[in-house]
């Protein structure tokens, strides 16, 4: 192995960015390009965070609802947004967004706004950024000094002088021969990504919102109407800064997952830090050198945000929260049930509400029609034309790429029993009728019949990894590093808990590099550095690769969901226990472990839940995965229409498989609290 050579940043690129806030062209160096991406990279989660904040705030409030239809309407909306592959997800807005009419045919919502197949076309303002630096400084000086009227006045004045400086000026797109001139154009590939970031942390922000203001102790808020509080002061003055308090942790790992997840770029074209480096390396071969400088800007920034988050955490619950024993607002509000549904207290209320229910009877009877009644479920891409509903013969032609890849039919019977009996490994432990005992020898008897088939045993030649393709490797995937993170979970948590430097710093230093580090750069650090290391081909094992990095990305987050159970257990369950002459090893494997997984399990569940979607990203070294095989039938110029029908059965697979486990940690929450 040689050492690394960063020389390579000062020379030519000769390449240019399609899409940049900076001046990149092909006669600027590496490193240009690579800070140009860098700042596309950040421009993303700059634009979606606080878009994603503000519909997730808003959406979270609405779940509040007490009437049935409405609060069931949204979270079956929220649902297929938790449970499916941001990458997907990502696919299909850039799908939409590539079948919108052409730019002169371009719809146009609001005045100098233009919606088409090109992207979005915004009004720009231009000379805003003087204003914005003075407006920046009057807010960081509003935060330091007490006079706030000598701030407001030195405020007005730099804004005042910033606009003579530079005169704001509005510049509307326009419709001029085959496209449109001036304002601001977003590519398709800037809209998908912004908007599949904002939809996807959307959802999860809501639940966030809804939980902390149901979070809320309930004496507060009886307090509050004691003092003769209105409803609008209550949820100003005592709901809204409890809550926010509540809300700042879980929103902090969002904040940092919306981060990494821009990393998804790469995926639809969009010219980001990571594409940029996917070019540099393919020019120069400089394949370590560049990933590394990748991972060390996502560990860098990730930290910087975690720091500045855990900052303005601490400052909010300076004060301290109420501990256990206190009613919350949600245990006395309860679950929202149907038996109000036909309660309506003015007319008014029964008309908007039956009005709803209408809308929601016709969206369903459409969406009925095109997906089932009016569907073309077998046949060519010209019977799929001819329809007037959904071509599902994409997906049924298309059957057996999309379960088994590329394997040849001989081998499909073994294939397929296989993801059966991985199927059965993943279903047995939800079914609560069995006892845990013989939940876990079925789950390890299922497992073991699923490696004997595919080792080939009962006289069928074996399947290597290198064959498995589609649905095969997304459950193999999956369950194993699934298997693998359990043990390394603990290890790391429990070494997390010593009070030896030499365990506690570098299972710390490991679990938050992971943490910070987005996956599709541990996938391609692991996919060049371990050839760099331990030499030989690798070429034929990617399916381990990808393991080994699953394994530790999934094995470093229940790290942390089984770290916080250890210490929420009351020390004095440890002291008992030695008290009573047991030896360490007994008390961890007797008292703490025990407790520790009651407590987990449902962050556990979630945590599972994230691996099964992380899956769908090692389409990025060269893994053909169902994602990966969905996207090898919509390049069929023949299906390329249908994409919309081949990635919504892939969203409908994996909903089927992310919804048990949801529910089962909904469940285990609800019987915990």
């Amino acid at each position: 192995m040689t050492g690394l050579d960063f020389g390579f940043l000062t020379q030519r690129a000769g390449f240019q960015l399609a899409e940049s806030l900076l001046d990149a062209t092909p006669d600027d160096s590496y490193g240009w390009l690579l800070l140009a991406g860098a700042v596309d990279t950040l421009a993303v989660a700059a634009l979606a965070l606080p878009l994603a904040t503000l519909a997730g705030t808003a959406l979270g409030l609405a779940r509040l609802t007490r009437q049935p239809l409405v609060h069931r309407l949204l979270a079956l909306l929220v649902a297929p947004v938790r449970n499916t592959p941001v990458l997907l997800q990502l696919f299909v807005w850039y799908a939409l967004l590539l079948a919108l009419p052409h730019v002169r045919e371009a719809w146009q919502p609001l005045p100098g706004v233009f919606l088409s197949n090109r992207g979005l076309a915004l009004p720009a303002l231009h000379g805003a950024g003087p204003l914005l630096l003075a407006l920046a400084a009057t807010a960081l000086a509003w935060r330091l000094w007490r006079r706030r009227l000598l701030v407001v006045g030195l405020g007005l004045a730099a804004c005042v002088s910033a606009v003579a400086m530079q005169p704001l000026q509005l510049e509307l797109p326009q419709a001029a021969g085959f496209g449109l001139r001036g304002g601001w154009t977003l590519s398709p590939e800037f809209a998908a990504l912004v908007l599949g970031l904002t939809l996807f942390h959307c959802a999860y922000i809501a639940d966030i919102v809804r939980g902390a203001v149901l979070a809320v102790p309930a004496g507060q808020v009886d307090a509050g109407r004691a003092l003769g509080l209105a409803p609008g002061q209550l949820a100003r003055l005592v709901l809204a800064p409890h809550a926010a308090r509540l809300a700042l942790p879980p929103y902090a790992s969002q904040c940092l997952m919306l981060l990494k997840n821009s990393t998804l770029a790469i995926a639809i074209g969009y010219q980001d830090l990571m594409a940029v480096v996917n070019t540099t390396v393919t020019q120069t071969g400089r394949a370590v050198e560049g990933i590394t400088l990748a991972a060390l800007f996502y560990l860098a920034i990730s930290l910087l945000v975690a720091w500045t988050l855990a900052r303005a955490n601490a400052r909010a619950t300076r004060q301290g929260l109420e501990g256990g024993g206190v009613q919350r607002l949600g245990q006395r509000l309860g679950p929202v049930g149907w038996h109000g549904a036909l309660r309506w207290r003015t007319p008014l209320q029964a008309a908007w509400q039956l009005a709803l229910a209408g809308c929601v009877a016709w969206g369903g009877w459409q969406l009925l029609q095109w997906a089932v009644l009016r569907a073309q479920w077998h046949g060519l891409p010209a019977d799929c034309a001819a329809a007037a509903g959904a071509c599902w013969a994409s997906v049924w032609e298309n059957r057996t790429l999309l379960l088994f890849g590329t394997l040849p039919a001989a081998q499909r019977p073994q294939a397929a029993l296989a993801c059966a009996l991985l199927l059965a490994a993943a279903l047995v432990p939800l079914l609560r009728p069995l006892a845990p005992r013989w939940r876990v020898a079925a789950c390890l008897l299922a497992l073991a019949g699923a490696a004997a088939t595919l080792a080939g045993l009962g006289g069928r030649p074996p399947l290597a990894p290198v064959a498995w393709g589609g649905l095969l490797v997304t459950l193999a995937l999956a369950l194993a590093a699934m298997a693998l993170a359990l043990p390394l979970a603990v290890l790391l948590a429990l070494a997390r808990r010593q009070r030896h430097r030499a365990l506690r710093w570098p299972a710390t230093a490991l679990v938050e590099t992971v943490r910070a580090v987005p996956l599709v750069t541990q996938l391609l650090l692991v996919a060049f550095w371990v050839p760099l290391l331990l030499g030989g081909d690798w070429s034929g094992a990617k399916f381990q690769l990808a393991l080994a990095a699953l394994a530790l990305h999934t094995g470093c987050q229940l790290a942390e969901v089984l770290r916080g159970a250890l210490q929420a257990i009351p020390a004095s369950q440890a002291l008992t226990a030695q008290a009573l002459g047991l030896r360490p090893v007994q008390v961890l494997a007797g008292v703490l472990l025990p407790q520790a997984r009651r407590l987990a399990a449902p962050a556990a569940l979630g945590v599972f839940v994230g691996a099964l979607k992380d899956t769908s990203l090692v389409l990025v070294i060269g893994l053909f995965d169902v994602l990966g095989a969905a996207k090898a039938v919509v390049a069929d110029t023949g299906w390329r229409p249908y994409d919309l029908e081949v990635y919504g059965a892939v969203a409908l697979l994996f909903l089927l498989a992310c919804l048990p486990l949801a529910w089962q940690a909904q469940r285990m929450q609800l019987r915990a609290a």
